[in-house]
């Protein structure tokens, strides 16, 4: 009788331990610059890089976006020589030019992203070499 109470308590304690570790992971997704992984570049469909991005890849991205609340873009990159940098375009619907730029990786540069105020159609973002 003792040894049958003894496994009960055993593995009733192991239960309450397995769904503390569970819950103690779990929180509010992260959301912001901090929702884009390592290794990425992530895109958002407004200028304060809120919420989690609308786009992001390890690759090149090439999907059409359009945002009539501005776009943020942030290279989350790390140090790969040839393959770090983001050179990223957009334009205005409105008309004007197609604005071309390039983002390093963190820790490269201060600058690491960018964003637009304005409704903007976002054509790409592809990994390249030094700006």
């Amino acid at each position: 009788m003792i040894r049958k109470t003894l496994i009960f308590a055993a593995a009733s304690l192991m239960t309450v331990s397995a769904a503390t570790a569970a819950s103690a992971g779990s929180g509010p997704a992260p959301t912001g610059k901090d929702a884009c992984p390592p290794k990425y570049v992530c895109v958002w469909d407004n200028n304060t890089f809120s919420g989690k991005p609308t786009l992001k890849s390890e690759g090149n991205i090439t999907k059409t976006l359009k945002s009539g609340d501005g776009i943020s873009i942030f290279n989350n990159g790390r140090a790969y020589p040839g393959k770090d940098h983001i050179y990223y375009k957009y334009y205005y619907p409105s008309g004007g030019d197609m604005q071309r730029g390039c983002l390093h990786y963190p820790g490269d540069s201060p600058t690491t992203h960018r964003s637009a105020t304005v409704r903007v159609v976002f054509e790409s973002a592809r990994w390249g070499g030094e700006c």
